[in-house]
């Protein structure tokens, strides 16, 4: 199985690329590395931040270089108060709530010419996703001591960084969203339009514009440690 892995943030992806290693293709100004992994071909590749990048990013996987399943690995701030730093969520489905078009009758969130504002992703990949977790967490306890949980939620994806605590209440009411980004659901999208599996995974930051606890580069590389360690003990089970 060809596999692509999507990441904004170089960062959120080198943990990944320096384990498989692979080599390097370039195609629309982004660096792709192929590796194999198992039985899959893997093409890892750090797309940029914001919903354009990731949707342009997401169809060359799927075009140039026929993924059949997408992984979108990377961060975000908590919505649902469950949630602490470190913590996982792996989603249900995703959507965009940055999008009103609702004075032409559609529902905030939706896409014009489209049925629901909610791009559903890949059960069994989730299913995948919370079993890995289940027996690292219990098999590796130090790898996953700072990280409590991993829910199935609802992923919120828009063109801005959440820090108004007007906005954050908004997307939570609107959505019912579980946390909050800017890629996820341009990945989903396209991923929906093509017909290709997906599933978002994101290790929590902070809750979306409250103070973090402690600094982004000290929590970045361990959120990418948690989740390259995830991603690739689940990769090797599908």
């Amino acid at each position: 199985m060809k596999i692509g892995i999507f990441a904004a943030e170089q960062q959120e992806i080198e943990n990944i690329q320096q384990s498989l290693q692979g080599r390097k293709t370039e195609r629309a100004g982004l660096v792709f590395y192929e590796a194999e992994h198992g039985t899959h071909t893997v093409i890892s590749v750090c797309g940029g931040i914001g919903k354009v990048n990731a949707a342009i990013c997401t169809q060359v996987l799927i075009s140039e270089f026929h993924a059949e399943v997408i992984i979108n690995t990377g961060t975000a701030g908590g919505l649902n108060g469950s949630l602490h730093v470190f913590d996982l969520v792996v989603s249900i489905d995703a959507v965009q709530h940055d999008v009103d078009v609702s004075v032409f009758g559609y529902a905030k969130g939706q896409i014009a010419g489209t049925p629901s504002p909610f791009w559903k992703a890949d059960d069994g990949l989730r299913a995948a996703f919370m079993k890995t977790f289940t027996q690292l967490k219990n098999d590796h306890t130090e790898d996953f001591a700072n990280t409590d949980s991993m829910i199935a939620g609802r992923i919120a994806s828009g063109d801005r960084f959440i820090v108004n605590p007007a906005v954050k209440q908004e997307i939570i009411s609107t959505f019912k969203a579980d946390c909050v980004e800017m890629e996820g659901a341009a990945v989903a999208q396209t991923c929906v339009m093509n017909a290709v599996p997906f599933v978002i995974l994101r290790c929590i930051s902070d809750n979306a514009g409250e103070p973090a606890a402690i600094s982004y580069q000290q929590f970045s590389k361990e959120a990418s440690r948690i989740s390259a360690m995830l991603v690739l003990h689940t990769i090797a089970l599908l």
